[in-house]
C-alpha cells in the first residue's frame, strides 16, 4: 500500500502548460485517484478508459490506472498499464519505479532490478532506488551485487539503517563475519525511517500500553471487588493522558535523519502535531485539578459529602454545583455524572486549601466504610477495555519475537 501511495502524487503535475489537456479528462482522473485513495479501485477503473479514450497519450490516466490494478493486487494488469506511462513519460524514473514494485511484488527480482536500474539512472539520488535494487539483491543471493549496491547507498545516507542491515546480510553469507557485525550495530545506531518506526511499535507500544491498560485494570477492579467508590487526584489521570500522547513526542525525533526525498515537508507536520498536543495538555492541566471520584452515585456521594461538612462542623451554602463554606472562604466545585458512576471534586477559590484536604480525607474514610451505593457502569467499562489492551499489547510482544527484535 506504501508504495501504491507513493505513487499517488496530484494530477496537474503531470498536466500539459496552457490547458493542453482537456478539463474533462484531468477531472475524470482526479476522481479516480480519489476513488483509488479510498480504496475504491473497482469505481475508477471506468473513469479511467473514459479518459484514455478521450485523450489516449495522458500519462497520469495510466498512472492512477496502474495505482488500481495494484490496489486490487492484480499486478499484470497494473504493470501493463505502468509500462504505457513509462513510455508516455520516458524521462522521469516514477514509472519505472513502479514497474520495479510491481516485478518485487510478483517474486520477478531480477526484472525487478532491470526496471529499477532504469529508475536509478533516471534519479541516481533517490536512496529508495538503491535500497529496492539492494533488497533484491539480497533476495536472489547475489552477495556481491548486495554489497556494492548497499555501499552506493551508503554513499547517498551515511546514516542508511536499512542499508547497513542488508549489506551486513550479504557480508555474513561471503564469510566477512567482522563487517558484517560492524554493520549490523551500525544499523541499530540509525534505526530511523521503517526500522525506527519498527522500534517505536514493537518497543515503546508495547510499554505504554500495558502501563494503560494495568491503570485501567486498576481503577476497575478497586471498585469492584472492594465493591466501595475510589476517590483519587486528577493528576494521575493526567499523568496517563501523558503517557498517551509521548508516541506524538518521539515520531519528530525519529524523523530527522531522513532524507529529504522520503519525507519532505511531513517533517514540518510532524514537529505541528506535538506542539498541539503540548497545548492541549496545558489546557488539562488547569482543567484537572481536585480530586476524581469513581463508582460513585450522586446522592450516596451527596450524603457522604454532608456527613463529613458535618463532622468537620463547617457550615455551608449550596448553590448549583458548588458548595460554599464562608468561614474558610472554600468554594468547592461538584460534578457527578451519576449514570456513569464518576465525579470530580475541585477547590474553585484560591483559599481554604488546608479545610479542603480535610474534607478529601473525611470522604475517604467514609469510602473505605463500604457503606455508599456503588455503581459500576465505568469500572466495569475500564476492566474490559484493560483486558483488550494487554491483549494488543501480548500481539505486539509476539510480533517483535517474530521480527527478531
Amino acid at each position: 500500500m506504501l508504495s501504491v501511495m507513493l505513487l499517488l502524487s496530484p494530477v496537474l503535475a503531470d498536466t500539459p502548460p496552457d490547458g493542453a489537456v482537456d478539463q474533462k479528462v484531468v477531472g475524470l482522473v482526479q476522481r479516480a485517484e480519489d476513488l483509488c485513495q479510498t480504496e475504491r479501485a473497482k469505481e475508477a477503473e471506468p473513469l479511467l478508459s473514459e479518459a484514455a479514450e478521450m485523450r489516449p497519450d495522458f500519462p497520469d490516466t495510466y498512472r492512477v490506472w496502474g495505482c488500481a490494478y495494484e490496489n486490487e493486487d492484480q499486478f499484470s494488469k497494473a504493470e501493463e498499464k505502468y509500462k504505457k506511462w513509462s513510455e508516455l513519460k520516458p524521462d522521469s524514473y516514477k514509472p519505472f519505479e513502479a514497474l520495479g514494485q510491481i516485478a518485487y511484488k510478483q517474486g520477478h527480482y531480477s526484472e525487478s532490478n532491470d526496471y529499477l536500474a532504469v529508475a536509478k539512472r533516471l534519479n541516481p539520488f533517490r536512496t529508495y532506488i538503491v535500497n529496492y535494487r539492494c533488497h533484491n539483491f539480497v533476495l536472489m543471493e547475489k552477495w556481491h551485487e548486495a554489497n556494492a549496491e548497499c555501499t552506493e547507498a551508503l554513499a547517498l545516507n551515511p546514516k542508511d539503517e536499512y542499508a547497513y542491515g542488508e549489506r551486513s546480510k550479504a557480508e555474513r553469507a561471503l564469510g566477512e563475519n567482522e563487517k558484517a557485525s560492524n554493520d549490523a550495530s551500525a544499523a541499530g545506531r540509525y534505526q530511523r525511517g521503517l526500522g525506527g518506526t519498527r522500534f517505536t511499535t514493537h518497543k515503546i507500544f508495547p510499554t505504554l500500553f500495558g502501563i494503560i491498560a494495568l491503570t485501567f485494570l486498576f481503577i476497575g477492579l478497586a471498585v469492584l471487588l472492594r465493591k466501595k467508590p475510589l476517590l483519587f487526584s486528577s493528576r494521575w489521570m493526567f499523568a496517563l493522558m501523558i503517557v498517551c500522547f509521548v508516541p506524538q513526542f518521539i515520531l519528530p525525533f525519529q524523523m530527522l535523519d531522513l532524507p529529504g526525498d522520503q519525507l519532505g515537508w511531513f517533517k514540518i507536520i510532524t514537529w505541528l502535531v506535538p506542539l498541539m498536543f503540548v497545548v492541549l495538555l496545558v489546557f488539562l492541566w488547569i482543567q484537572m485539578q481536585g480530586y476524581v471520584v469513581m463508582g460513585i452515585v450522586d446522592k450516596s456521594f451527596r450524603k457522604a459529602l454532608l456527613s463529613v461538612l458535618d463532622g468537620l462542623h463547617l457550615e455551608r451554602q449550596e448553590e448549583l454545583s458548588i458548595i460554599r463554606i464562608p468561614q474558610a472562604d472554600l468554594d468547592i466545585a461538584v460534578a457527578i455524572q451519576s449514570w456513569m458512576g464518576v465525579g470530580q471534586v475541585k477547590n474553585k477559590s484560591n483559599s481554604g486549601q488546608q479545610v479542603f484536604q480535610q474534607i478529601i480525607a473525611g470522604l475517604k474514610r467514609r469510602f473505605a466504610e463500604g457503606e455508599l451505593e456503588v455503581n459500576n457502569t465505568t469500572s466495569v467499562f475500564y476492566v474490559i477495555l484493560g483486558i483488550l489492551m494487554l491483549i494488543v499489547c501480548g500481539f505486539f510482544v509476539v510480533g517483535s519475537f517474530v521480527v527478531g527484535f
